[in-house]
């Protein structure tokens, strides 16, 4: 088999290994979009600089974190091979761990939001060449209810589709379960009514949206002056979730402008308490998580993360 890296792309990224040689990639086999022979391509690119990379897939619940908090893991890189859930299980339970290892993005899942958050390509090649560039940069997270969180929480009718949404479904259809499920609870939820009060400022709502970056369910542009690598996050409330008002945020979440929204109103918070008047899901980080009440705090800790931006 013909290398994957061009003799030019060899010569500029041997220069990068000699810091971080040991590279250990953790893999979910049960991601939407996984595919082993993508693993194996980028194990070759990363063997043929004199990188040192064990496989590891993982067959139950938590082993991904156990395996991160594991006080004798002894890697330079410890790259996540799965979606978005895998990613956020890692990070979370190495806030402890201080910089090292580093974090780096296999990207295997339904949205894949954090690796387009970081600029992480997608093909094979790419990923390894990232990988092997090893630009780092520092990733700042929230808390939702006491919970780490990397990408959003929520309240509302986005919390209720990915709380009914059924695993057998998103594994088989990946984002289009999603829209399957939104458009039959669309016609038969009751609407939502929320009372937040974002650090010194009270609101009203029918949705509320909490944000650590730009993006949303994928590539989906939702929060323009939103950044994970500062310590800030921004908070959507939605002032309708009406039928109506639900398929506009869809036309706009599509084309990137529903921050544009007259009936959407962004702001940038440090903390926030959401209350519903009647019980409602939240959801972090794409995963359920419980209801209401959601309290969330801008995070104290600092994660580095392998970046292709």
């Amino acid at each position: 088999m013909e290398s994957q890296l061009s003799a030019s792309a060899q010569g500029e990224v041997r220069k990068n290994t000699r810091k971080a040689k040991r590279v250990l990639i953790l893999a979910n086999p049960t991601a939407t979009s996984f595919r082993l022979k993508k693993i194996t391509q980028i194990i070759k690119c990363l063997e043929e600089v004199g990188m040192k990379v064990e496989l590891k897939l993982t067959d139950r619940a938590s082993e991904i974190s156990e395996t991160c908090v594991d006080p004798d893991l002894n890697t330079d890189i410890l790259a996540i091979a799965g979606g978005d859930a895998s990613v956020s299980e890692a990070a979370s339970a190495m806030l402890g761990r201080g910089m090292k290892p580093h974090l780096a993005i296999i990207p295997f899942g339904t949205a894949n939001v954090l690796a387009h958050e970081l600029g992480v390509p997608s093909t094979p090649e790419d990923i390894a060449k990232t990988i092997i560039a090893g630009k780092v940069r520092k990733l700042h997270n929230g808390y939702a209810n006491g919970r780490p969180f990397f990408l959003s929480t929520s309240t509302g009718f986005d919390a209720e589709v990915v709380h009914v949404v059924p695993l057998r479904l998103k594994r088989k259809y990946g984002r289009f379960a999603y829209l399957f499920i939104a458009m039959q609870l669309a016609l038969s939820r009751r609407k939502g009514s929320f009372k937040v009060r974002a650090d010194d400022e009270e609101l009203q709502c029918s949705m509320a949206l909490i944000t650590n970056g730009q993006f949303y369910a994928g590539k989906h542009l939702v929060a323009p002056d939103a950044s994970i690598l500062e310590r800030q996050l921004h908070l959507l409330t939605f002032k309708d979730d009406s039928l109506w008002a639900l398929i506009k945020y869809g036309c706009r979440l599509l084309t990137g402008t529903i921050a544009k929204s007259r009936s959407v109103e962004c702001r940038k918070i440090k903390s926030a308490r959401i209350d519903a008047y009647r019980a409602a899901a939240v959801q972090i980080d794409g995963e359920p998580f419980g209801g209401t009440p959601l309290e969330v705090s801008v995070g104290d800790c600092e994660l580095t993360v392998i970046s292709g931006k």
